[in-house]
C-alpha cells in the first residue's frame, strides 16, 4: 500500500499538477459567473419595483385620527381631517325621473381655435388629449325620492315647505338634481346635489331682512369658526385648503343696509400652489350663524397634477404674452389694458363629464384684466389668460367686448 508522497514519485506529475490547477481555476470562474448572475437578477428585480412604484397611480391615505375642531389658516396650506360619513340614501322605490334640464357640457377641442371676424371673438385654447371619458350606465344613482330625502336634510332649521328637485346637466358638476324649497310663494333653499353620489354641492339660502339689525351679531372670527366646522362636517378624509377670501358682505334693502353675512373662499392646495376651481365656498349669516350659501367642488385625482417644478417663465414674461396676444385681439384698446392680477395656480377647470389623465393639470400664470371697454360695460367679463410656467405657451384666453 502506497502513501500520498508515493504519488508526487510517478513519472506524470506535471500532467497531473496541470489537471488540478485547471480544475480549480474551473470552479473559481463558475463560482464568478454565478456572483455575476445573481447580482443581474437583483438589479433587474430592483428596477422592476422602482419602475411600478413609480408609474403606479397614487394610493389614498388612510383617514388619520379625527380632529374635534377643524383647523385651517390663510397664511398656509392646512390638512383637515374631517370625520362626518358621506350622506346616506333613505330606501325608496326608484322613480321616473324628469328629462334634463338647460345646461350642456362640453369637451374640449385640441389645438387653438381663432375666429377672425369684423368683430374679434374670444381666443380660446386647449390641451388635447388630457381628458378621458367615463362609460357605463347612464341612469343616476340617486331617485327622485332620494333625492327629496337628501335636500330636506341639507342643512339644519330650514324653516317648512314643499321640497321639489329636476334632474339637470350642470356644466360645473355634471348630472345633478336641483333642489327648491318653497314655503307659499317664498323660495326659502335652493342648489344642486350630485345624480350619483348624493352629495350636495351647492345650497343657498333666503335671507330676510325683517327685524334684522344694521350691524352684525357674530364677529368674523366666530363666522370663520363656524365655516370651517361646516367643511370639516360634511367631508372624509384629508383635505388640504387654504382660505384664500374672507370678507362680510351687508345685506341691501331699500334705505339702506342691514346686517348681512360673512363669506369665505377656501382653495384646494396641491404640491403648494392654490387649485383655481376645486375648493369651497361658505358663507355664514352674521346674525344667527346659520349656512346661506355653500358650494363644494374637489373633482380631479391627486395624479392628475403635472410635478410642480421651480418656475422658468417670471411674471413680467407672462405679462407681455398676454398683452401681445390682446394687442391682436383689440388694437385699438391695447393701450388701456389694465392687469387686475396675477398669481400661479394649477388651470384645473375640466369637463365634469370626463376624468384627467396623471399630470395633464398644469401649473400655469392666471393673468386677470380689462380695458376701457369692458370697465365701461359692467355686464362684459374681464379677460383672463393662462401662462405655463415651465414654456411660456399661452394655454388659454377669454378676452371679449
Amino acid at each position: 500500500m502506497k502513501d500520498d508522497s508515493d504519488e508526487f514519485n510517478e513519472p506524470y506529475l506535471p500532467a497531473r499538477y496541470k489537471e488540478i490547477v485547471r480544475k480549480k481555476k474551473q470552479r473559481r470562474l463558475l463560482k464568478k459567473i454565478g456572483m455575476i448572475a445573481v447580482v443581474v437578477i437583483a438589479l433587474v428585480v430592483v428596477y422592476i419595483l422602482i419602475s411600478g412604484f413609480f408609474a403606479g397611480s397614487p394610493q389614498p391615505a388612510p383617514s388619520p385620527t379625527p380632529s374635534p375642531t377643524p383647523a385651517v389658516t390663510s397664511l398656509q396650506p392646512t390638512v383637515i381631517a374631517t370625520t362626518a360619513a358621506a350622506p346616506l340614501l333613505p330606501a325608496g322605490t326608484p322613480v321616473t325621473t324628469t328629462s334634463p334640464a338647460t345646461g350642456t357640457t362640453v369637451k374640449p377641442t385640441p389645438g387653438t381655435t381663432v375666429i377672425t371676424t369684423d368683430t374679434p371673438e374670444p381666443i380660446l385654447t386647449a390641451r388635447a388629449a388630457v381628458y378621458v371619458t367615463p362609460t357605463g350606465d347612464t341612469s343616476p344613482a340617486v331617485t327622485e325620492k332620494q333625492a327629496v330625502a337628501i335636500a330636506l336634510t341639507a342643512f339644519p332649521d330650514l324653516p317648512t315647505g314643499d321640497m321639489t328637485v329636476e334632474l339637470a346637466t350642470s356644466p360645473v358638476f355634471g348630472r345633478v338634481w336641483k333642489y327648491t324649497l318653497r314655503a307659499d310663494t317664498t323660495t326659502e333653499a335652493s342648489g344642486l346635489l350630485d345624480a350619483d353620489s348624493g352629495t350636495i354641492v351647492t345650497f343657498n339660502r333666503t335671507i330676510h331682512s325683517g327685524g334684522r339689525p344694521q350691524n352684525p351679531v357674530l364677529t368674523m372670527g366666530n363666522a370663520r369658526q363656524i365655516a370651517d366646522s361646516t367643511i370639516n362636517s360634511r367631508n372624509n378624509g384629508i383635505l388640504s385648503i387654504n382660505m384664500s377670501d374672507g370678507r362680510y358682505i351687508p345685506l341691501a334693502v331699500t334705505g339702506g343696509n342691514v346686517a348681512g353675512s360673512y363669506r369665505f373662499v377656501y382653495n384646494r392646495i396641491a404640491q403648494d400652489y392654490p387649485c383655481d376651481a376645486d375648493g369651497f365656498i361658505v358663507s355664514v349669516d352674521s346674525v344667527s350663524g346659520a349656512i346661506t350659501e355653500y358650494l363644494q367642488r374637489w373633482q380631479s385625482p391627486d395624479n392628475a397634477y403635472n410635478l410642480a417644478e421651480d418656475v422658468v417663465v417670471p411674471r413680467y414674461d407672462a405679462t407681455y404674452t398676454v398683452q401681445a396676444k390682446a394687442k391682436s385681439i383689440y388694437p385699438s384698446s391695447v393701450s388701456t389694458l389694465h392687469i387686475t392680477s396675477s398669481d400661479i395656480r394649477w388651470k384645473d377647470s375640466h369637463d365634469p363629464a370626463t376624468t384627467p389623465r396623471p399630470s395633464s393639470i398644469p401649473l400655469a400664470w392666471k393673468i386677470v384684466f380689462d380695458d376701457e371697454v369692458i370697465r365701461a360695460n359692467p355686464t362684459l367679463s374681464s379677460g383672463v389668460a393662462w401662462v405655463d410656467v415651465q414654456t411660456g405657451e399661452l394655454l388659454e384666453m377669454t378676452y371679449q367686448h
